[in-house]
């Protein structure tokens, strides 16, 4: 029921200097910059490649729920935006399972034409908050990112947004309770020992997407620190690229903390490449780059075969 992770959106204190880090460190540029005075939010709407997008929120009202999220997270990814096909199937079906729906629009500002979107509050979701659209302009896939995106001729440095890892306190039942909200299932579940983690990757319905849940499997370690000062909710988010070596060689040049699979003897043969970008210096986004190696495999963290179901 849901065809595509279409956006994330992060929450920062400046969206100018937002602007320049996500242009400096991955090639991005604004396809799209405006005011959302009924959220009193200032945006930027960043294209990632292959028409997905990062959202770069700024508040401009002390006493939104996004200054409110600032004053108690700091800058930290706020929200995925889901593109669904089924609507009308959907948003029924997650009322009658009791999911807490905050508010539906039909967007009729001139950059959100063409689409209309419900909202699911957090705790209906293991601590993420989430948008699902249906887009129904004919001519523009993602009107939200403004009119003339699909004719920029700028290549960002990613090629797409590819999957959001959500941090859960029970993995079994957090893949029970998204199965049973979208159709969701995971294709692949493994333990990655150097950062305490069990992980189960769930691919939406458009086949380029995904879902990560991941729980910690130790008290002490990043993720499970993480988990007991901030609880459930977005913890990750993972773009692939086309050349982990010139990135990696790129980013020494910049300052910015990274570390990389190729340092790390138990994360290889996978089938792909990995850098990691350490929140403290990308807007307390924690940002997985990754570069796939299998010439066969779209996309390996998803599993062996799952692309041939």
């Amino acid at each position: 029921m849901l065809t595509k992770l279409r956006q994330i959106a992060m929450m920062v204190n400046d969206l100018p200097e937002g602007i320049d880090l996500y242009g400096r460190i991955l090639g991005m540029e604004p396809s799209r910059t405006g005011a959302l005075p009924q959220f009193g939010l200032d945006n930027a709407v960043l294209p990632a490649g292959n028409g997905t997008f990062v959202e770069l929120l700024a508040p401009t009202d002390d006493t939104s729920a996004g200054a409110r999220f600032l004053q108690r997270r700091g800058e930290a990814p706020y929200l995925m935006i889901f593109e669904t096909d089924q609507y009308d199937r959907l948003i029924p079906h997650l009322r009658d399972l009791g999911v807490r729906i905050t508010g539906e629009t039909e967007h009729a500002e001139p950059h959100n034409n063409g689409s209309r979107s419900a909202f699911i509050h957090p705790s209906s979701c293991n601590g993420a908050f989430l948008e699902i659209i249906e887009v129904t302009d004919p001519d523009n896939p993602w009107p939200a990112a403004g009119p003339d995106w699909q004719s920029s001729t700028h290549q960002p440095g990613t090629l797409q947004l590819r999957q959001m890892a959500v941090i859960v306190n029970d993995l079994d039942a957090a893949i029970a309770h998204w199965s049973r909200m979208f159709g969701l299932q995971p294709t692949r579940r493994f333990e990655i020992s150097f950062t305490d983690l069990e992980i189960a990757v769930l691919p939406l319905t458009g086949g380029d997407t995904f879902i990560e849940l991941a729980q910690p499997t130790s008290a002490d370690s990043p993720s499970g620190r993480f988990l007991a000062r901030y609880g459930e909710g977005l913890y990750l988010t993972i773009y692939e690229i086309a050349d982990s070596l010139a990135t990696d060689a790129y980013l020494q040049t910049q300052d910015i903390r990274f570390t990389t699979s190729r340092r790390t003897d138990n994360y290889v043969n996978l089938g792909f490449n990995s850098i990691w970008l350490h929140p403290a210096t990308f807007k307390g986004a924690f940002t997985q780059l990754s570069q796939v190696l299998d010439a066969e495999n779209p996309w390996p963290p998803a599993g062996d075969d799952w692309f041939r179901a």
